[in-house]
């Protein structure tokens, strides 16, 4: 007979390929026509008592492809609002492009074939609009690929004529409200791309550059000079000082060769020998404090230079004695303001230095390095040249060094009205995740200067400056977004002000994080945030960043052509992303193997449920067997520490969990020890209802717990399920303590060890020859005392099944300290129905290949046929 017509195999209509790369887009047009995004704020904002969540999206560039800094930034926000609107939040979420700016502008310029000097600002600003426009749909159309729902018909664009009215709005409340002012002080400036450049544009790389002592001759003694250090040269035609340290000793050395008399610290007096070669005599001990009032002669120019007092001059390297160059530093400017110095900065914006009768005249100022340490020389000035490799800002989009330049810019002050104060207060208001974003905003914002705000391009929202009206400077992009609190939050009725949250990469605390703090804390005096989320960079396998020039790039549309946006997504929850994260060939090989585990276990439980109906043939908790309440403590202990880890948007650890309950917890063991019931116990009996129970419980609860992070599959599961609606609409389960029971898993715990000890003692006899399959195998148990043998005799049949044998045998052995097990092979045949060796195998004559439960199973269904 043909037995596998009288079993309960699992129905097969869920598939076991995922083919997301082609089921996905099917899915995303039926969660657009069905407008889910929308009927899920609508069900939220219709509840009494409406929790409220706003995560403020921060604007990406749109200006090329999306990478997979942008997946991992979007895919987190995703499964942050998807969990909060499943959570009861009405969590509306709304899209923004950072429209403005250099990257947008380069990009143009090449494509156009132009440079600055050929530029129709009317044109170009239009072609520009639509090259930004172009990248806006390429880029929506990629996260929405991504599985990201959100508002994306109703964006926010920063070159939108509204968003454009607040800029300009923001702008003048705190021009009006004393914050801003134009003036000539030394920023950033980007001679390759010719404009300033904030703070946030800056990054630092290892160069190497000169590195010189250079002698101002007193104007007190002309035999003594005043011996400075400096690593640029090219700013000494603008030197208006020399800075000293009043709180240290200097002291006068004469060299021996010439008798030349030089100043320099004490502490560094050795190390200047040591350097310059020189034998030097030392004459007399200066206290810093008393050289205030002397003069020393620049080395060329017809001025004299003052000697003040400063306390940044170190005495960690150097002479003690630092040029000052008003024009050129921002502690210098500083200095100089408080000494009404001049500032001047005779470079052009393509970074020449413009000094008339010079030789280094009209010469790009690291060319001129050169021609000015050889002019020093020919004066005798020039005491030592040298090489030193230090950290050197550079432009961030071009990569190219940049100079601290003077020239009229506008600025917004921090320290208007303690603004720099306020805005470390307002920090320490902020939850910041991982915490140590505070520390790290903290530094920047304590030390930073005041905000230069102009910028020397075409691509921008244009600054009211009455004294530009041909040629106007446009606003810094980092001011255009960082007023998005005021452009969006405050003016989109769904929206709020503050936001619960900001979430971008870790760079951002220097960026978008800090230039929304100044101007929300200057107007409205608080931060326009409450917590704020960063995570880090993308990586390669080997912890490099990713690159063309190293091949390891790999973009999010490669990923989800390949294994689907699922796999992309669950990468992203299992990244730890308080530090960089890493993707390679071989981690989205391990991310799909996991992500096709816990499909395989979703599809075990969908396809074991089809003919279980939960309104009529569940079973009552008490009536369950044990191992089945244990299996539903197990679940609510995940379901508990799910959400707890969603809350704290730890998604890691509810992925990890999650998969590790599918893996180890479902397919290891419950389905596996429960199959012989479901498979072979008859299809309404009282056996199978109470593991099909278990198992409609625990599917429901994974699949929401998952659809976070998996929406794709989740959605396919629910719909699989009989739902009419996206798994989306429905809410997040809730633990059931009434299904937790601690003294049933403690006693389990006992079973679980016995259980890997079964298992290890069945790979040994399989080893050695003596079994082929666990299947076939008896258990002889011997335990220190026989009331152990009965705690576990409770269990009854399905005791074998869960110790993974087919038969048990107890034994009374005084010498083992708890349980000892021995495997050999079990007694009697194999059932040909249920594949488990009995003894009562032909029990029942009609039925002689099949065991006694088996044939009383098949006799009934013989009976219900006739």
């Amino acid at each position: 007979m043909d037995y596998s017509k009288t079993v309960n195999l699992p129905k097969t209509d869920f598939p076991m390929k995922a083919d997301l790369p082609k089921r996905e887009p099917e899915m995303l047009a039926a969660w657009e026509k069905a407008k889910i995004y929308e009927e899920a704020l609508k069900r939220r904002q219709n509840q009494k008592g409406k929790k409220q969540f706003i995560l403020h999206d921060g604007p990406p560039y749109a200006n090329g492809h999306l990478h997979l800094g942008h997946a991992l930034n979007k895919i987190l926000k995703d499964m942050i609002v998807r969990y909060k609107t499943m959570a009861g939040y009405y969590a509306p979420y709304v899209p923004g492009w950072d429209c403005h700016g250099l990257p947008i502008e380069l990009a143009l310029m090449k494509e156009q074939k132009i440079d600055k000097s050929q530029i129709d600002r009317k044109k170009f600003r239009a072609d520009a609009a639509a090259y930004a426009s172009k990248f806006v749909e390429i880029q929506k159309q990629e996260f929405k690929r991504m599985g990201v729902l959100g508002d994306w018909d109703h964006p926010y664009l920063t070159m939108a004529e509204p968003y454009k009215k607040t800029i300009v709005d923001v702008f003048e409340t705190l021009k009006k409200d004393g914050y801003i002012f134009k003036g000539k002080k030394p920023v950033y400036w980007c001679f390759t791309d010719e404009t300033a450049l904030a703070e946030a544009e800056v990054e630092y790389e290892n160069d190497k550059g000169p590195s010189i002592f250079v002698a101002f001759r007193s104007a007190q003694d002309d035999t003594l000079s005043y011996v400075i250090w400096t690593t640029t040269p090219w700013t000494l035609p603008a030197n208006q000082a020399i800075a000293f340290n009043p709180q240290e000793r200097y002291a006068i050395y004469k060299n021996k060769a010439d008798h030349k008399k030089y100043l320099v610290a004490e502490k560094l007096a050795e190390n200047f020998q040591k350097v310059t070669g020189m034998e030097l005599d030392y004459v007399v001990g200066v206290e810093g404090s008393a050289l205030a009032g002397s003069r020393a002669h620049h080395p060329w120019a017809n001025r004299q230079v003052p000697l003040l007092a400063a306390g940044f001059v170190a005495m960690d390297t150097g002479t003690g004695l630092v040029h000052i160059a008003p024009g050129h530093g921002r502690e210098d400017y500083v200095l100089g303001s408080q000494n009404k110095l001049p500032v001047m900065s005779p470079v052009d914006s393509r970074g020449r230095l413009e000094d008339p009768g010079m030789p280094w005249n009209a010469i790009h100022v690291f060319k001129a390095n050169k021609m000015i340490m050889e002019f020093l020389q020919e004066k005798g000035a020039l005491l030592y040249r040298g090489e030193l490799e230090h950290s050197y800002p550079h432009c961030w989009r071009c990569h190219e060094p940049v100079i601290f330049r003077a020239t009229e810019q506008w600025f917004l002050n921090v320290e208007h009205q303690e603004l720099r104060q306020r805005l470390m207060k307002a920090i320490g208001e902020v939850q910041w995740i991982p915490e140590y974003g505070r520390n790290r905003i903290s530094g920047m914002v304590e030390s930073r200067p005041d905000w230069c705000l102009s910028r020397q391009r075409f691509w921008g929202t244009e600054i009211p400056d009455p004294t530009q009206p041909k040629d106007p400077d446009i606003f810094d992009v980092w001011f255009e977004s960082g007023v998005s609190w005021a452009a969006v939050l405050k003016q989109r009725p769904e929206l709020a002000y503050p936001a619960d949250m900001y979430l971008e990469g870790s760079d951002q605390h220097r960026g978008w994080f800090q230039v929304s703090l100044i101007p929300s804390v200057a107007l409205e005096k608080k931060a326009p945030y409450k917590a704020v989320l960063t995570h880090g960079f993308v990586m390669d396998g080997e912890g490099r960043p990713m690159s063309k020039s190293l091949g390891n790039v790999i973009a999010p549309d490669q990923i989800i052509k390949q294994y689907g946006a699922d796999v992309l997504r669950l990468w992203v929850a299992a990244s730890d992303y308080g530090g960089d994260v890493r993707l390679s060939p071989d981690i989205l090989k391990s991310q799909a193997e996991a992500y096709r585990k816990v499909r395989n276990t979703l599809r075990y439980l969908l396809n074991n449920l089809t003919d279980f109906d939960s309104t009529k043939d569940a079973v009552p908790y008490d009536k369950l067997p044990e191992i089945d309440r244990w299996a539903l403590h197990r679940l609510q202990e995940e379901v508990r520490d799910a959400l707890a880890a969603y809350e704290e948007y730890k998604f890691y650890r509810v992925t990890s969990r999650l998969v590790s309950f599918c893996i180890s917890d479902l397919s290891g063991f419950y389905l596996d020890v429960i199959k012989d019931r479901l498979y072979c116990d008859p299809a309404a009996s009282h056996s199978r209802r109470s593991a099909q129970t278990v198992l409609s419980q625990i599917v429901t609860r994974l699949i929401r717990l998952l659809a976070p992070i998996l929406s794709f599959t989740a959605d396919e599961c629910w719909r699989f399920m009989g739902h009419a609606d996206a798994v989306s609409l429905s809410d997040l389960p809730s633990v059931d303590e009434t299904q937790m029971d601690a003294k049933l898993v403690e006693d389990w715990k006992v079973l679980l060890s016995l259980r890997d000890t079964v298992l290890a003692s069945i790979e040994k006899a399989r080893a050695a020859g003596k079994v082929k399959a666990a299947r076939e195998t008896k258990a002889i148990i011997r335990v220190h005392k026989p009331e152990i043998a009965e705690s576990f005799q409770k269990h009854g049949q399905e005791l074998p099944m869960a110790l993974g044998v087919s038969q048990i045998e107890w034994v009374n052995d005084s010498t083992v300290e708890f349980a000892a097990v021995d495997i050999e092979m079990a007694a009697g045949a194999k059932c040909a129905r249920c594949w488990i060796y009995k003894t009562d195998i032909g029990v029942q004559k009609e039925w002689p290949d099949i065991c006694g439960r088996c044939a009383d199973a098949v006799k009934g269904m013989t009976l219900c046929e006739a």
